[in-house]
């Protein structure tokens, strides 16, 4: 699905661990689509499966559902729809059939794009998701063209607390979500960006029904990030030769290196201007 609309100044989303998308979605539309008229509608543990209609809660003014229903069991599961005019594409990225992530490209204006990904990262499935990111993401940022990245969703990152933060620093990612948004005083659904702190919020709307989640409004200023100019390296890592580099840093007589590079007359001759 690929549409145009004219230049907005905002990109605004709700994300939101619904707790079975059935059960809570009356709540969704009436206390947050409606009020808020956001752009983007991110649902992670639907419970939804291939026995419930592909145009289960269609939303009016809305697209409806991407679904990636969980393969195995009720539970799991992502759903996603997108306010009519969005200029967006369903991206197809081959991944383990366990993994509960989807891929979409938005367009906020005629030259800038975000690569969107919503993640659901249950406690079993251990590291896997984050490790799909570290691996993928920037060569899906590439072959996509895409300029920024988004991710929302549900990923129990305190429990993997280490992964977590090894991908924002490999990625120069922010989490903006600094407040809980569980019950238990946990935040749980974090929103991932690469974009500057000035240009995006994130604020809690409350539980969605009866999920023990809230859910949450991310705005971003897409007016004011087209006047800021920014760069991003793409490092394709599974490029790499690695066996290569390990066998050069084995063979590599270190202790001559060193002597020689912290003799005088070594370093005059190595770092001339």
């Amino acid at each position: 699905m690929t549409t145009n609309q004219p230049m907005q100044k905002k990109l605004t989303l709700i994300s939101a661990n619904v707790r079975g998308l059935q059960t809570n979605i009356g709540d969704l539309i009436h206390s947050y689509v409606i009020p808020y008229t956001p752009d983007v509608i991110a649902t992670v543990e639907t419970f939804l499966n291939p026995t419930i209609p592909t145009n289960f809660g269609h939303i009016q003014g809305y697209s409806g559902w991407h679904r990636r229903d969980r393969a195995n069991g009720t539970f799991g599961g992502i759903a996603v729809c997108f306010h009519e005019g969005l200029a967006v594409e369903a991206l197809d990225v081959d991944m383990d059939h366990h993994l509960e992530l989807m891929f979409f490209k938005l367009w906020t204006r005629q030259r800038d794009t975000i690569l969107l990904c919503i993640c659901y990262r249950p406690q079993w499935q251990g590291s896997d998701p984050i490790h799909f990111l570290h691996t993928n993401l920037d060569t899906l940022l590439l072959q996509h063209s895409c300029k920024h990245l988004v991710v929302i969703g549900d990923m129990n990152q305190h429990l993997v607390a280490r992964d977590f933060e090894e991908l924002l620093t490999m990625y120069g990612l922010s989490n903006h979500v600094t407040f809980p948004t569980h019950t238990s005083g946990s935040s749980l659904d974090p929103v991932i960006t690469d974009l500057p702190d000035g240009i995006i919020t994130c604020r809690p709307l409350g539980m969605v029904g009866s999920s023990d989640h809230s859910a949450v409004l991310t705005t971003i200023n897409t007016a004011a990030d087209n006047d800021e100019a920014t760069a991003r390296v793409n490092w394709l890592w599974s490029r790499g030769d690695w066996d290569w580099l390990r066998n050069k840093l084995d063979s590599t007589e270190w202790t001559e290196l060193l002597k020689a590079s912290s003799s005088p007359s070594s370093s005059a001759g190595t770092w001339r201007a």
